[in-house]
């Protein structure tokens, strides 16, 4: 790691500051205490971000064996049933290693697995050699213009994909330091933010949705680039955030199998909410029947591609606009409709911050569920999309709720939302 002098990762919680020197020895510390000699393994654990999620970390990586973190938060039996599940080998649990049910994939040559819900909804292992993690780092860096000088305010879990390429790596190849905590309310944010002087913000819609309508003397210090993945960023928010801050939000757009992909550079896509921007540099996308296509040194297949179920196009600018997700249509009296298309017309509606739309079925017939954030009245909403689609398109169950609940990636928990629509 570079800048010994400078302390990389800040706890802002604790109180604790660590440098260089610090983080190696908590990494030897780990290294000498578990035997990695024999076969080449694959560790999992569900730490939250600090020195001790780092320490593992790079102790595998020291060991030459792969790294699984789970999102923050796992029991150790949930924890240890899905690191089962996806082919781990072990199970650290802050103070031990212990085996799991010996699997058959190999992970040798393998630096990080991520995990991925994907289209399916069901958690998948995406093997990922250090290549991938370092190419994918080079062109974040490249397209977002981050510096040495920076200062990450790190609040995205470490294990996610986002996290790895915005947070770890930086750290890593360039000394970036991290400002980062375990959890965190939005006072703690303008505190910390005042405190250590971040300039760079990796987050997700939902907070700064929560930042921008908050009051109080909210000001984020030498922030200078709010970055904004995970989720769609509504125009709405994007606006109010603006106003509120004098700042963009740059919206960023990837997938584990990829890494990143486009990246709003200016911020006035995110604010006209027509776009997530331009592909990164070294990024290539090609739409096959609609479909987003990535190439590029950090896709995790062998080609170096990877065929996306997100549909799109590309706008006269060359940015990429996204339209929908394969794979979900209802079919209505024997025509056919993506809840995408009731999504889009929604989600560029004033007040609109955020749409799910779902199939149900009832008496062995589809029909569309919608659940839209906004402070708007369903009525409003009902009569301005009545002007847009035609009568059979419009969705028979509405639910609106001024904040959606999320995962801990920031991704719109559909189950719950289903399960409040009444729908399977």
């Amino acid at each position: 790691m570079r800048r010994p002098r400078v302390s990389l990762l800040v706890d802002a919680t604790a109180g604790g500051a660590f440098r260089a020197a610090e983080i190696t020895a908590a990494t030897e510390k780990i290294f000498r205490l578990v035997d990695f000699s024999g076969t080449t393994g694959c560790v999992a654990w569900g730490l939250p971000n600090g020195l001790d999620w780092l320490a593992i970390f790079l102790a595998t990586q020291k060991a030459g064996w792969a790294a699984l973190p789970l999102d923050p938060g796992f029991d150790a039996q949930h924890g240890r049933e899905l690191a089962t599940q996806l082919g781990a080998t072990h199970w650290w649990d802050g103070l031990a290693l212990s085996s799991l049910v010996p699997r058959t994939r190999r992970w040798r040559g393998v630096a990080v697995v991520k995990v991925t819900s994907g289209s399916t909804g069901q958690a998948m292992a995406v093997p990922c050699q250090a290549r991938h993690l370092l190419a994918d780092y080079q062109h974040i860096r490249a397209g977002m213009g981050l510096r040495p000088s920076d200062k990450n305010l790190g609040l995205i879990p470490f294990g996610h994909s986002y996290g790895l390429g915005n947070l770890v790596l930086p750290l890593l190849v360039d000394g970036i330091p991290i400002i980062t905590a375990a959890a965190y309310t939005l006072a703690q944010i303008d505190e910390w933010a005042k405190r250590y002087g971040p300039t760079v913000f990796p987050s997700v819609p939902t907070v700064f949705k929560l930042l921008a309508e908050t009051p109080g003397e909210h000001r984020l210090g030498k922030l200078r680039l709010a970055i904004s993945a995970g989720a769609a960023l509504s125009p709405d928010v994007a606006q109010a955030f603006l106003r509120r801050f004098g700042r963009e939000i740059h919206n960023f757009y990837g997938a584990s199998e990829t890494g990143g992909i486009c990246y709003d550079r200016t911020g006035q896509a995110s604010l006209a909410g027509h776009s997530v921007g331009l592909p990164l540099p070294g990024v290539r996308i090609k739409l096959c029947a609609s479909r987003v296509q990535v190439q590029s040194a950090a896709v995790t297949t062998t080609n170096g591609r990877h065929l996306l179920p997100d549909c799109g196009r590309l706008n006269e600018k060359g940015e990429l606009v996204l339209t929908g997700r394969l794979g979900r249509q209802a079919n209505l009296a024997g025509r056919k409709v993506a809840p995408a298309e009731i999504e889009s017309h929604l989600r560029n509606l004033p007040g609109v911050t955020d749409v799910w739309c779902g199939v149900g079925v009832r008496a062995g017939r589809d029909f569309l569920a919608v659940a839209v954030e906004t402070s708007a009245a369903v009525r409003e909403l009902k009569r301005t999309l009545a002007t847009r689609l035609p009568t059979w398109k419009q969705p028979r169950t509405w639910l609106a709720l001024p904040q959606f609940p999320r995962t801990a990636r920031g991704k719109i928990n559909t189950g719950a939302l289903s399960s409040q629509l009444g729908i399977r």
